[in-house]
């Protein structure tokens, strides 16, 4: 029976230290969960005073509460960045997720060589409130100086864009806040065109300027506490080119940029060191382009005489250095250089057919010779008779050869004539009455030209032929004169004959078989 009542105060005690832990642990859960923290740390202000600040954050899931707030009273009240003064009663933002709720306050302390702060925090929600104050202790900087109210241009810090595209370079230029300039500050952005790209070669120079946006014509483009910020643009030519943003006035500005002569340097926006690395941005300079920056041009004049003469020149705006013009006559080509400003002049002789011409900047293109609208046109005549019809084309001189295509009734002659020659082309006469002239290579519309009317005799009837003229008719007998001569000679023929009949009867001829 003792056995079994001392296991019974066993488990009793047993159970009651479980109860007891249990209540303990449920009473400190909650108080382990609620946080609030302060921490503290001071520079120097402007005004030679120890800028303090109080960092406030809440780890719990409820808005906190501070009380019994004790403020140091050696400087002005901590205020957050919207102005808000930290004071008895201020709650505190819960937690959201990971991020703690934060206040973050600002004073200034005149003297002394510490400060502290320090509240004890409360979470109505739950009834909850800490058992000691939080507070932080900061020790003062001492020997804070007083800073001048402005700050020298040169001094000063900003920040800037940059940027070129389409055709354009725009950026921006801006003070940084809260910075008093005791000057101006001018900025000045400036575009070159170059004879090469940016390979720092004997070629690549002089670069000269292209456009500029300063402060010769617009106040804007100096920077001043009454106008802190500047914009500027300015155009970029469409070839190899420069582009720089830099602290300074347009006497600052570099034209023509010589090798080994002055450069812009750290003066440019974004640089790594001086006045230019005051400004944070990227780097206030762009070298690009793709072609040479000349302006070659070629005008083509053809002449009456054939001859076609090309004009080469070199001007514009971006005329500042040398072109080489590659003129190509059947299939012979020939470079040609023209200074800055200047023109050279290439005749391609009457016949040699079509000229090509390239050049850097230029694309290559072919030129023929065409006929001047001023050119004297050849003339045309006809001549006619009775019989023949003839066209006359006359050709003026000073003028290149023409062939003509001459057509009259149902046949046509081509002929070419020379300057200062005629040619004719004659035709049989028809009932046709004009005759058609085309010129060809010639904007010329056909010419018609009349064939005169002429009055010709009627024509004369030949004389009639004695000749007798075979016929299966009978034939009338003859009379007259020849009738009678006819007769006697038959006379005669009759009395030959009978004198040769006598003769042989009395000579008794004999015929053998």
């Amino acid at each position: 029976m003792k056995i079994k009542s001392s296991l019974r105060r066993t488990a009793t005690l047993l159970a009651g230290a479980v109860v007891g832990l249990t209540g303990v642990v449920a009473i400190a859960t909650p108080a382990s969960a609620h946080d609030a923290t302060l921490k503290g740390s001071t520079v120097c202000s402007t005004d030679g005073k120890n800028l303090v600040t109080w960092t406030i954050e809440n780890d719990f899931r409820f808005d906190a509460t501070l009380n019994k707030l004790v403020i140091p009273s050696n400087g002005t009240k901590p205020v957050d960045e919207n102005g808000h003064e930290l004071t008895e009663g201020y709650v505190l933002p819960a937690r959201h997720g990971k991020e703690w709720g934060k206040a973050v306050f600002t004073q200034k302390i005149d003297s002394g060589t510490e400060v502290k702060l320090s509240f004890r925090a409360s979470w109505p929600q739950d009834g909850f409130t800490e058992d000691k104050d939080d507070e932080a202790t900061v020790k003062l900087v001492q020997g804070c100086t007083t800073v001048p109210d402005c700050i020298d241009a040169d001094k000063a810090t900003y920040h800037h864009t940059f940027g070129v595209k389409d055709g354009k370079s725009e950026a921006t230029v801006t003070l940084n806040e809260g910075i008093k300039l005791c000057g101006e500050q001018p900025v000045t952005l400036v575009s070159y065109f170059t004879p090469q790209p940016n390979n720092n070669n004997d070629e690549n120079w002089p670069q000269y300027l292209y456009d500029q946006d300063a402060d010769k014509d617009a106040p804007n483009k100096v920077i001043s506490n009454e106008n802190p910020s500047v914009s500027l643009t300015v155009d970029v030519p469409d070839c190899y080119t420069q582009v720089d943003l830099f602290f300074g006035t347009t006497g600052d500005i570099i034209n023509p940029m010589e090798k080994n002569g002055r450069r812009y340097g750290d003066t440019k926006l974004g640089s790594d060191k001086g006045i230019g690395s005051h400004s944070k941005g990227p780097q206030g300079w762009y070298n690009g382009g793709a072609k040479a920056c000349v302006t070659p041009a070629v005008a083509p004049v053809s002449s009456c005489t054939g001859d076609l003469t090309l004009n080469l020149t070199n001007n514009g705006k971006l005329g500042k250095y040398d072109v080489t013009f590659t003129v190509t006559i059947g299939g012979k080509a020939q470079e040609i250089k023209v200074a800055p400003g200047k023109a050279e002049i290439v005749t391609v002789p009457a016949g040699s057919g079509d000229v090509k011409v390239s050049a850097p900047g230029l694309e290559e293109k072919t030129y023929s010779w065409s006929r001047p609208e001023d050119c004297a046109p050849p003339a045309v005549t006809i001549q006619n008779d009775c019989t023949d019809v003839s066209v006359v084309i006359d050709n003026p001189k000073d003028v290149t050869p023409v062939t003509a295509k001459v057509t009259y009734g149902e046949e046509t002659k081509t002929v070419t004539v020379k300057a200062d020659s005629e040619e004719k082309v004659t035709f049989k006469l028809t009932d046709a009455k004009f005759a058609t002239v085309a010129f060809e290579g010639l904007d010329l519309e056909p010419l018609q030209v009349a064939v005169k009317e002429i009055e010709c005799g009627p024509t004369e009837t030949p004389a009639p032929s004695t000749t007798p003229v075979a016929s299966d008719e009978p034939s009338l007998p003859v009379t007259g004169a020849a009738a009678g001569s006819i007769a006697g000679i038959a006379v005669l023929l009759l009395g030959g004959g009978l004198a040769m009949f006598f003769v042989a009867r009395r000579r008794k001829t004999k015929f053998t078989a």
